[in-house]
């Protein structure tokens, strides 16, 4: 058999297929090079005043490229699709909240969500009715107004103990000075009441001095010799007893607690603006927050009217030395209404 005469065959269609095969693979290569995703700015913003189980929180993706949006929150949280979301955390623990964007891009941040502060419910601090001065000696009468009080606990403010237990209540202060006088309604101790009330010293009668019968004029001399202190003297003692009295009486007296608590009542309308600007100086102190921004004490009343929250952190009154009268007021608090806080 003459093997030379054999000849190899390739059919052209294994060609043709081949070269298809070998273009399409390159195409795909490309074009799954080229529709790679860049996932180096994907971000989100957590939008908040704080984090607790009675926060609503904004989730906020940064990222102006993404056109899907897949928010997971964890823990059995059911997921979220829009590039701006809401969500609020009902139980306090650590959450790692991811977003997944245009299904390839991915980031995670981690929050931890804590138990909601125990802040003063404003309509819930009872009013007291009280004179702002009283002598020692002199019976002085309490009451409180509350619609919702049920029981009450008087302190006075010369004991530890409890001076009485009914809706008005009668005392006598046995001495002189500053009382806080401390109300509590219903056993609820952490809306108690305080109020202070001036005690003046029991008012002094003077003896009239028994009138000097002279028999002649030698006893006459001597009594002269012996009287008592001229009568000028005895005048400026006298009208020198009764300036103290009046500026004792007339001194203003506030606490940075007593200040919180007339706040805390006036935002919840249970007292005026007016019994409160009685303790300035002047009707329209200025008033500062924390980073040190002015407004008038009118414009202040009106950020704290009406809210539903009011926590203050802090208060520092700059005072009168010799009248104790408020010149101004530095605070650092926040309010709520609606959902959200507003820091002062």
């Amino acid at each position: 058999m003459n093997h030379k005469r054999i000849k190899t065959h390739f059919d052209k269609n294994v060609y043709i297929s081949f070269l298809v095969l070998l273009i399409f693979g390159l195409g795909l290569l490309s074009f799954r090079l080229n529709s790679k995703v860049d996932c180096s700015h994907v971000d989100f913003e957590m939008i908040a005043d704080s984090y607790t189980t009675a926060d609503l929180i904004e989730f906020k993706s940064t990222d102006p490229s993404g056109v899907e949006w897949e928010w997971d929150f964890g823990k059995g949280i059911p997921k979220k699709f829009r590039s701006n979301v809401l969500h609020q955390f009902t139980k306090e623990g650590t959450y790692t909240v991811s977003l997944r964007m245009n299904g390839q891009c991915e980031v995670a941040k981690q929050i931890v969500i804590t138990k909601e502060k125990d802040l003063i419910d404003p309509a819930r601090i009872p009013n007291i009715i009280l004179p702002k001065y009283v002598r020692v000696g002199q019976e002085v009468e309490f009451s409180n107004d509350s619609e919702f009080a049920e029981s009450w606990q008087w302190s006075f403010g010369e004991s530890m103990a409890i001076d009485g237990n009914k809706r008005t209540e009668k005392y006598v202060y046995k001495t002189p000075g500053e009382k806080t006088v401390l109300l509590v309604v219903n056993g609820d101790r952490r809306h108690e009441a305080k109020q202070r009330i001036t005690v003046l010293p029991e008012k002094k009668s003077r003896k009239r001095r028994a009138s000097i019968t002279r028999i002649d004029p030698i006893e006459t001399v001597l009594q002269e010799q012996i009287r008592d202190k001229p009568k000028a003297e005895e005048k400026a003692a006298e009208e020198a007893e009764k300036k103290k009295e009046e500026e004792v009486a007339s001194r203003i007296e506030v606490s940075n607690d007593d200040m919180q608590q007339m706040l805390v009542s006036y935002s919840s309308r249970n007292l005026d603006d007016v019994s409160i600007r009685n303790y300035f100086c002047y009707s329209n102190i200025p008033v500062f927050n924390k980073t040190g921004n002015r407004f008038t004490v009118s414009e202040f009343f009106k950020e704290i009217r009406d809210v539903n929250k009011l926590e203050i952190k802090s208060i520092k009154m700059i005072k009168d030395k010799k009248t104790g009268c408020v010149k101004s007021m530095t605070i650092d608090m926040r309010t709520k209404k609606g959902l959200f806080w507003k820091t002062f």
